[in-house]
């Protein structure tokens, strides 16, 4: 996937991996549905995790979150073909061919999970979304410059600078409105821009494990994996003396957003092989905003958040992230780093 994209945990491998099908009549239309539905997806599982985070303590919804879809992606070790490629995985990592670091990924997964249920009850969806965008968009040039991912590194270009700099300034204008009310805090935002600017690492990573594995399963396995490795590590001391959580009262649909990352993964994958990558990019980040202003509007905790100012930061973040899907689309066309 494109370092400009917000996705959850495993979904960025998706572009690397998705292997080359026979077209059929109609194949594009259905696929840009289907990157529509990704954005949608994205955004819901943002709204998702954040009202378990209201049931439940923040670190104590996102073990629950990021555990059940553990568990649902590890149902595909039944199949021969799942563990062949987490066996070409293995056999990389013991011969030096793929850095073991490079399976860390999952813990910005992990950390994104643990991020959206702690900051979307406090900020809303659509805050949160703009500021994953905007941590992506500018740490997109520093992980395109360096070798972290499969692709050759790319020069940093005044088009991708000022789309950068967009995209910090969308952030700013979005989140300023909710700087009047005695409630607001910053640190839900930073935490979620840090996270976004993690996630274009865990991207670039992501494509390598995927360019070994063969598929996009594995991949996924290993980010879930090592991303709840990482909460159980940091939440341990917090969640565990709490005992079992009282679960009175918390819906069945909000123990669904691990399962929607998976779900998010197998769409994106088909879509992407019959759309490119930067077509699905730009429509994923759109619906993805779009979703977010109406979650938001249906929710009333957040729905004097939207206002003119929001709708203008959502704007300078989405010109900022379709420009620099754009630079860096012919950017890799044109000059690379030796």
């Amino acid at each position: 996937m494109p370092t400009d994209v917000p996705v959850p945990p495993g979904g960025e491998a998706l572009a690397a991996s998705a292997p080359r099908a026979r077209r059929r009549p109609g194949d594009q239309t259905l696929a840009l549905i289907a990157a529509f539905v990704c954005g949608v997806l994205l955004a819901v599982q943002s709204r998702i995790n954040g009202d378990l985070g209201t049931f439940l303590p923040a670190m104590t919804a996102a073990w629950a979150s990021f555990f059940i879809g553990l568990g649902f992606i590890s149902l595909l070790w039944v199949t021969p073909r799942f563990r062949a490629g987490a066996s070409a995985v293995w056999r990389a990592v013991r011969r030096g061919h793929l850095p073991a670091w490079q399976l860390c990924g999952g813990a910005i997964g992990g950390l994104l999970v643990a991020m959206q249920t702690y900051a979307v009850p406090r900020v809303g969806v659509a805050t949160f979304l703009i500021a994953i965008i905007g941590g992506q968009t500018v740490n997109a040039l520093l992980v395109d410059r360096l070798p972290l991912g499969p692709a050759a590194p790319q020069l940093i270009t005044p088009a991708r600078l000022a789309a950068a700099a967009l995209a910090v300034v969308g952030v700013a204008v979005a989140v300023t409105p909710g700087m009047r009310g005695s409630d607001f805090v910053w640190l839900p935002v930073v935490g979620a821009f840090l996270v976004g600017m993690g996630s274009a690492v865990q991207q670039a990573t992501n494509a390598r494990i995927t360019q070994v594995a063969g598929q996009s399963t594995v991949t996924t396995f290993i980010n879930f994996g090592t991303g709840s490795l990482l909460l159980l590590l940091i939440g341990g001391w917090t969640v565990l003396p709490q005992g079992w959580p009282d679960l009175t009262g918390v819906p069945w649909w909000a123990w669904t957003g691990g399962v929607l990352g998976v779900f998010f993964i197998v769409l994106a994958a088909w879509a992407v092989m019959h759309s490119g990558v930067l077509l699905f990019a730009l429509i994923t980040i759109t619906s993805q905003l779009g979703t977010g202003l109406v979650l938001d509007l249906t929710e009333p905790s957040t729905r004097d958040r939207v206002g003119t100012q929001m709708l203008l930061g959502v704007g300078l973040t989405l010109v900022a992230a379709v420009w620099a899907a754009l630079a860096r689309a012919r950017a890799r066309r044109g000059s690379r780093v030796p």
